[in-house]
């Protein structure tokens, strides 16, 4: 009878699984997810370009676990790398499965239904997210470690960092279970998902150190992301758990402590386990998020899908309090079926009703997708694209990391237009443009070398992230007309990169901190300008505060084409500034003529050594070379 029980379960939950596949197929393929926002086409664009771009599969904001993972998906579309996300969310939930089983819960396969239609988790499960993938390693730990495998339970946590930084916060709880079961020998294999990763991608940061070194959460935003209130996760219970799985959760762990209390009277058992190592870690990855997200710590945003990561523990402990309410009303079993099918239909129509914005284009992606049909419409993105969402890329289909064809941001420059080819598009928008690309409206609209050609705004007004009203500007870059060039930059009107600090002439200066590490002043074409013999002149002032030794600060020349380098020249400032007064500088260079129609001139600083300085009263001029006074003054 037992067998046959048991045989009926697992047709029960392979059927469910089998039916819940079909529908996501048909959803996947039916509509689009903004459940991520812009980081879901980041994600997307890393693991879809990786392949021609290896780099991007170690790139540690996208994680590398996950963004190898899912890059064969990826190489198919977009929808395919949702399938992958939806494929590895019901297989979590088959394993939940096989945890609850393995811990003896009654009603186990009722877990997958938890799992699979927790809110936040049940929206993740259609975007191209980390999440999904990090609660199934996580659940794979968990499930091996009652198992008995503790070799293999370990190496599943190892890759958790790996696909969420923050689960470092776990190791501890993992750290106690393997120490209180005595099983100190598989401690060490906490440490094969770093080893093979850091392995694995040395060769493309010199260091096999990089997953530290190159750690993107380093500091704080909290200027650009904010912070808020110890209560922000849970005062958004709704959209994370639902109100009946968040009840029957609550309801399963203070039983489970009770029972822990009464009945096991405190004993290191299998209970013990499971309160340490199900509820535990979900909880203790909620306050971890609720503590950096009320300091303004680890760049958090305040998300709540981040909480996806451990929901189908929740489900899990969700599943003993179901249990619980089945025993308490076990001499009503009709009455009991009844609030079960109640508890059912409410948590998939939760699930589905909360989480139905997110199988559609946001307010942002809908106003974007109107500056794309533009640019298309009017032949412009033959020209070099500049943009701050990479939901952009995505819609015009190019390539994002073909440097000759678009660009994520614009140069660091005093004055961008100089620094970008003729006719370049930017499409700003007030998300994304002031805060992750930081680039003021004002600098732009600022810039004389740009154009507004449209402004796309949505038919109902919204903020953004920094209260900013949304909207999308579409700049062009002017032209440039003759071939001699005289470029002035003053740093004087309203820019927000501009410097009230000192300045040799007027008010305002620019000034170049020590992260800066390149400040573009020029880049143009060398078709452009010049004839068969130029000369180019680089002048201007430079504070600091402090002397420069031998290459600390240059001035670089470069000239290159999209796939070859053919001209490159370093001028030092060390022997031109002095510390604590505005120093002169001039260079000129006799320009050679072009060698292809792609050929760029650059000239831009190198602040090698990380120096803090300002520059004022920038001049760049090509000229035609009509005699050799120049160069034997030179």
């Amino acid at each position: 009878m037992k067998e046959t029980n048991k045989i009926s379960e697992s047709f029960i939950v392979k059927a469910l699984l089998l039916l819940l596949l079909v529908a996501a197929v048909i959803v996947v393929y039916t509509t689009e997810n903004s459940f991520g926002g812009g980081d879901h086409f980041t994600h997307f664009k890393l693991a879809r370009w990786g392949w021609q771009y290896p780099k991007l599969l170690f790139n540690h904001w996208g994680k590398p676990v996950f963004t190898i993972l899912i890059s064969p998906f990826a190489q198919e579309g977009m929808d395919m790398a949702r399938m992958f996300n939806v494929v590895t969310g019901l297989f979590t939930a088959f394993v939940s499965w096989k945890l609850a089983a393995t811990l003896k819960f009654k009603n186990s396969w009722f877990v997958v239904l938890l799992v699979v239609f927790t809110p936040v988790y049940f929206s993740l499960m259609f975007s191209v997210m980390t999440e999904v993938l990090h609660s199934m390693f996580l659940v794979l730990a968990v499930w091996l470690f009652f198992k008995k495998e503790y070799l293999w339970s370990a190496v599943a946590v190892s890759f958790l960092p790996m696909v969420r930084t923050e689960s470092i916060v776990l190791l501890p709880l993992f750290l106690l279970a393997f120490t209180l079961k005595k099983q100190w020998k598989y401690i060490p294999f906490f440490a094969t998902g770093f080893l093979l990763v850091s392995a694995a991608g040395w060769h493309f940061y010199n260091s096999f150190w990089w997953l530290i070194t190159e750690m993107p959460y380093k500091g704080s935003a909290a200027g650009i992301y904010g912070h808020g209130s110890l209560f922000h996760f849970i005062n958004h219970t709704k959209g994370i758990l639902g109100y009946p799985i968040a009840g029957l959760f609550y309801l399963g762990l203070a039983v489970s402590l009770w029972l822990w209390y009464k009945t096991d009277r405190f004993k290191l058992n299998e209970r013990f386990y499971f309160l340490l190592l199900v509820p535990g870690v979900y909880l203790t990855f909620l306050a971890a998020h609720s503590f950096v997200w009320w300091k303004g710590m680890g760049n958090s945003l305040g998300l709540i899908r981040v909480m996806g990561s451990v929901t189908p523990f929740a489900a899990l402990t969700a599943l003993a309090g179901f249990n619980y309410m089945e025993e308490l009303l076990q001499k009503y079993k009709k009455l009991f079926v009844t609030v079960a099918v109640l508890i059912a239909v409410w948590i998939v129509v939760s699930a589905v009703s909360i989480g139905r914005n997110g199988f559609k284009k946001s307010n942002t992606q809908e106003v974007l997708a109107k500056a794309v049909n533009y640019i298309r419409e009017n032949d412009l993105e033959k020209n070099k694209i500049y943009y701050f969402n990479n939901y952009v890329p995505f819609r015009l289909g190019i390539d994002p990391y073909n440097d000759s064809r678009s660009s994520w941001g614009i140069p660091a420059s005093p004055k961008v237009s100089a620094s970008i080819p003729d006719n370049s598009i930017i499409i700003w928008d007030a998300h994304f443009g002031p805060n992750e690309g930081g680039t003021q409206l004002s600098k732009l609209k600022n810039d004389n070398g740009l154009k507004v050609i449209k402004v796309f705004k949505p038919e109902k007004p919204f903020t953004v992230l920094g209260g900013y009203n949304y909207e999308v500007y579409l700049f062009q870059k002017k032209p440039q007309t003759g071939k001699d060039m005289a470029l002035h930059l003053d740093f004087e009107g309203d820019n927000p990169d501009y410097s009230d600090e000192i300045a040799f002439e007027g008010k305002k200066s620019f000034y170049v901190s020590g992260d800066r590490t390149f400040l573009n002043l020029l880049v143009v074409n060398m078709t452009n300008i010049g004839n068969d013999s130029s000369m180019l002149r680089v002048s201007g002032e430079i504070f600091t505060e402090e002397n420069f030794n031998n290459d600390d600060v240059l001035l670089v020349v470069s000239r290159e084409g999209d796939k070859s380098s053919y001209f490159y020249r370093t001028f030092g400032l060390s022997d031109v500034a002095v510390a604590n007064k505005w120093s002169r500088f001039g260079f000129d260079l006799k320009l050679a003529p072009a060698k292809a129609d792609d050929e760029l001139m650059k000239v831009y600083f190198w602040n090698k050594k990380g120096k803090a300085f300002w520059i004022d009263d920038i001049t760049i001029n090509v000229t035609e070379y009509r005699s050799t006074s120049a160069q034997k003054n030179k």
